[in-house]
This record gives structure tokens, sequence and C-alpha cells, in this order.
């Protein structure tokens, strides 16, 4: 499918004259436009009108004389993107809000998307490349592969990656629009600088395509750190932003422990108070996420998180059959069996349950033997 698409794409982006500049507009344009439906018909925006138009709002101060114009929706993906199409519709992962602690961050990141609409940079860079040709053989490079779901949309955003002087102009347009709209102007580069802590411990070799082709993360943040030298404090709004927020980040830790992924929620849950930000999962969350990653000295961090969070919230089911789980692959009979009958007690419907009731029957069998 996306072979003959591209090959479909081709022939109608490349034809023999030259074409002019309202010609190529209308063609980008289209073709986003057909990817974007594409996107909305799989499910992939996460659909929550409150949280859009809080997005949305934020986006307004910051660009308002473009008010509604450059349009913001949340994406049900768990990894840190933002990008924007030539439609003016910007999407931003929920796995971004999981990582920012403000809306003074969230300003930072959609100010830069905001940039390279300002900027006009969808069209001045097929522009560069002399043809759109390029976007169309693009699909052909096994971008929809590597981003399932979003597929050609990758070529006609800001994911298909800009050149460093673009990507600089969107960042000093992003840094202006963030301090006029009186958010704190020192909120941007903490983001880069956890951004390039994160790619260094996942180990990640492409980093999220939010910065596939951006200058380097930690430049970047002593770019932003320059440009905020000598500019007096804003507003962080850090309570609006996670009472927006806050369902959507919970949604993309489930997501990522759904997927057992223990390097991320390390990652993302390993700074200090962060677990709290996330009650009363958050402590448990991150017990499975060195559980999940089992390296040598994970599990005993495992068990130290599951009683931290037994100890602070004594109600939350799920830290008591995980530890007991664990326990009772140590042959510890009696621990692990107060644990899952805890469990049992909290949470008598429960997936894990019935397993729950089956292990503790095994383990009082072979105590009596």
């Amino acid at each position: 499918m996306g072979a003959l698409l591209g090959a479909a794409l081709l022939a109608w982006i490349a034809p023999a004259h030259a074409i002019t500049e309202q010609e190529q507009r209308a063609r980008i344009l289209f073709e986003t436009r057909e990817e974007e439906a594409h996107l909305k018909s799989l499910g992939l925006l996460y659909g929550d009108a409150a949280l859009d138009a809080y997005l949305q709002s934020v986006m307004d101060r910051l660009y308002p004389e473009r008010h509604g114009d450059y349009r913001v929706r949340a994406f049900r993906d768990t990894e840190f993107n933002a990008f924007a199409v030539a439609t003016g519709n910007v999407y931003i992962h929920i796995g971004a809000l999981l990582r920012l602690r403000n809306e003074a961050e969230l300003a930072a990141v959609l100010g830069h998307e905001g940039g390279h609409l300002l900027g006009d940079h969808m069209y001045r860079g097929a522009k560069e490349s002399k043809s759109v040709a390029r976007i169309g053989s693009a699909l052909t490079l096994g971008l929809a592969t590597t981003l399932p779901g979003l597929g050609a949309l990758v070529n006609y955003s800001t994911m298909a990656g800009f050149s460093r002087d673009f990507e600089r102009e969107a960042d000093h347009t992003g840094f202006e629009r963030l301090t006029a709209a009186g958010y704190d102007p020192k909120a941007a580069a903490p983001v880069f600088e956890r951004m390039a802590r994160e790619v260094s411990d996942r180990k990640i070799k492409q980093p999220p395509y939010v910065f596939a082709d951006h200058p380097k993360l930690l430049d970047r943040a002593r770019s932003f750190a320059g440009f905020a030298a000598g500019s007096p404090p804003g507003e962080l709004r850090r309570d609006e932003f996670v009472a927006a927020a806050q369902a959507a980040r919970v949604a993309a830790l489930e997501q990522i422990h759904e997927r057992k992924d223990g390097a991320e929620l390390i990652a993302v849950l390993g700074d200090e108070g962060r677990t709290a930000e996330f009650a009363p999962s958050g402590e448990f969350l991150l017990g499975e996420g060195y559980r999940f990653r089992a390296a040598d000295g994970d599990e005993a961090l495992a068990l130290e998180h599951y009683a931290r969070s037994i100890e602070r919230y004594p109600q939350f089911a799920p830290a008591y059959g995980a530890r007991g789980r664990i326990r009772a692959r140590r042959g510890e009979r009696d621990a692990a069996i107060s644990d899952l009958e805890r469990f049992v007690t909290l949470a008598p419907d429960a997936r894990e349950t019935p397993f729950a009731r089956q292990t503790i029957d095994r383990l009082k069998k072979e105590s009596s033997e």
C-alpha cells in the first residue's frame, strides 16, 4: 500500500513543467489533510475535549494574532514528541505531557512548533529541496513502519527535519513568545536537559522525532539558558497544568506499564519527587520499572519502592500483589501469603486475583508439608 501510494504521489507531484508556488502549497495542504484524516480514523488522537481546549488556550496565549488558526490536539503516544503540520495543526504526545512539569514548559514546546508555522517552514523547506518530489519519495523510506499510524504525515510535518537555521529560528521565535506571554523564561532549558539525560539513560540511538534533526539537545538547553539570562521571572502555572493534563499523563504511564518498558518508567519517574506527582501509583510504577528492567540489583530496588508505596498508601492493592509475587518466588512463604491475602482483600475483582488465590493455596500447602 505504501509503495503504491508513494508511486502515485510521485507521479502526481512531479509533473514535466515547473510547478508554481500556489500549486506547491495546494499539493502539500491536500496531502496533509488526507493524512490527518487517516490519523483521526485510526483513533490515534487522545480525544479529551477539555484537555484539547486547555492546550489550545496556551497556544492562543503564545500566538494571540493567530487565535484558533494554530489548532492543538493531544496525540496518543508515550514518547516525548510534538509536531506541527502545514494545515496549522499541532499535535503533542501525551508522553510529552507526562514529562513536562508545568504550563511554562508546555508553552516552550508549543512555542517552538508555532515558530515553525509562523516561519512557514513546511513550505520553505519543500522549496529549498527544489521540488516536492522529495516529499513523495520519502514514502518509500519506511517511515510508515518506523512510526506506526503516522505514515506519510511524517513528511508533511516538523518531524521531517529542518535545517539548523530553521530550528534556531523556531527556538528564537518560541522563546520570544514564551516571555511575551508572561511565562518564566527559565522554563525552556530544563526540558532539553531532561530529554538529553533520558536519551542517554535509555540508550536511544535515534532520539524522539521532535529532536531527530535538531541541534544537539544540550546545545539547545545552553541556547535557551543564554536566552533567559538576565530576564525577569514569569509564571510557571504548575497547578493549572496538572489539573488539565493529569488524566492524560496517567494514561501515558499506564501505557508504558502495559508495554513493560522498565527503562522508560525509570526515566520518567526516577527523579526525586516525581512519584508523588502520580500518587498513589507512582512508587508502585517505579518499582515495576525496576522489576521489568531486571538488571543487577533491580529486584531489591523494586521491593524498596513497593514498600514505600504500601507505607504511604496502605489501601493501594497493586503494590501488595507485586511484592507478594516476588516474595513467593524467593521462597518467603509467610510474607508472600500475607501480601497476597491483603491484595485479594483490597482487590477481590482484579484481573490478577484468581492467580493470587492460587498462589496462596499453593504456598499454604507447601508450608504444611
